[in-house]
């Protein structure tokens, strides 16, 4: 199941371009792609060297001296933490029609799919919203740190396994989701599934397992992913049937309405809306 720090009431849309559609609808799976390999080359890098600023904030400035020992342990956990696994991201935007994401995403050849919440919401993957770097980010930063740090008590016991673990995990789960300013008209949702780097010698008594990751060519090279199933899983219910709630065809877009329309059926879509892009462009 998915764990929702945003939980999502609108389509979600995933830019793709037409072979990627096709292969999306016959697969009725979603490429997670490494973090560190997407298009901007900062994912991860800058959310922990801004998260380590705003933890040797709050330590200089709410947590003097010893007392704060815990957010250096912190600190030092979080780059462990970073070497050892590895993040993987699928990305959807709130904004199923504009321009710069057509550019980016399908050369303006592509399509946007919007995906019903409901559709999402059994991938093991955490969905979030982008968090972007922009005017007042070192406080945001900042307030959560204090929020991970307030159950700790510096003056009392030594924290447990369960502090540092939750700790661990929610200062982890905020710098995935932390991105340059410069990307924040993607209006981006995002999905990521956190796993070690390597074959764990066993897996833990819980729903969540390894998974070995895919191999493909990308535009700077080999790129790691991993294929995750979408829809709904309900006993004797079409789990892919209802996913998908709306399509809309690019701007430079070979495909028509009816071809879309024909390729949804034929994979067993229904109650697809399909629209054109409202974009135009010479």
């Amino acid at each position: 199941m998915a764990h929702l720090e945003y939980e999502p009431t609108e389509p979600l849309y995933h830019y793709c371009t037409p072979d990627g559609f096709r292969g999306i609808l016959k697969s009725k799976v979603l490429w997670f792609n490494d973090l560190t390999q997407m298009n901007d080359p900062r994912e991860l890098e800058l959310g922990l060297e801004h998260f380590i600023e705003a933890l040797k904030s709050v330590r200089h400035n709410e947590y003097e001296g010893y007392r704060g020992f815990f957010l250096s342990i912190l600190a030092a956990r979080l780059t462990s933490l970073n070497l050892s696994q590895q993040a993987f991201c699928c990305c959807f935007s709130l904004a199923g029609d504009e321009l710069p994401l057509w550019r980016e995403y399908t050369n303006l050849e592509g399509l946007s799919i919007g995906f019903r919440p409901t559709a999402i919401k059994d991938i093991n993957a955490r969905v979030q919203k982008a968090n972007y770097l922009i005017g007042h980010s070192l406080e945001a930063l900042r307030a959560k740190v204090l929020e991970i740090a307030e159950p700790f008590d510096p003056d009392g016991e030594p924290a447990d396994d369960a502090f540092w673990t939750n700790a661990s995990v929610s200062a982890y789960a905020y710098i995935t989701a932390v991105k340059h300013g410069s990307w924040a008209y993607e209006r981006e949702i995002r999905m990521i599934h956190v796993q070690a780097r390597e074959m764990p010698a066993s897996f833990p008594a819980d729903d969540s397992q390894w998974i070995m990751p895919s191999k493909r060519e990308g535009r700077l090279g080999e790129v790691s992913y991993l294929p995750l199933p979408f829809g709904r899983y309900r006993e004797a219910e079409n789990k892919h049937r209802r996913a998908i709630a709306k399509v809309i065809i690019g701007p430079k877009c070979a495909l028509t309405r009816q071809d879309v329309e024909k390729l949804l059926s034929d994979d067993g879509y229904t109650g697809v809306e399909v629209l054109e892009s409202e974009c135009q462009i010479r």
